[in-house]
């Protein structure tokens, strides 16, 4: 997958191939479609917030489709108590 990733605050953005693991047990992978910068990306990546550890992937708002899910992680189920 292609990312955003800060290497180094108030330095630019570089764009890489980045690989990520399977799914693991109560987890999806999602394929996103769509992805924004907040606020608190722009503050990681400006230097306004300390401390924040690199290399990050920034764009955390995003939209997507969901390609593949494991065991554990099911539909929403209402619960009742009697």
């Amino acid at each position: 997958m292609r990312a955003s990733v800060l290497f180094e605050q108030g330095k630019p953005l570089s764009v890489e191939d980045v690989e990520l693991e399977a799914p693991r047990a109560g987890e999806v992978l999602v394929r996103m479609t769509a992805s924004g910068v907040c606020h608190s990306c722009l503050h990681a990546a400006d230097g306004s917030w300390q401390g924040v550890p690199v290399p990050i992937v920034l764009g955390d708002e995003g939209a997507g489709v969901v390609e593949a899910r494991r065991p554990g992680r099911g539909r929403a189920q209402r619960r009742t108590t009697t």
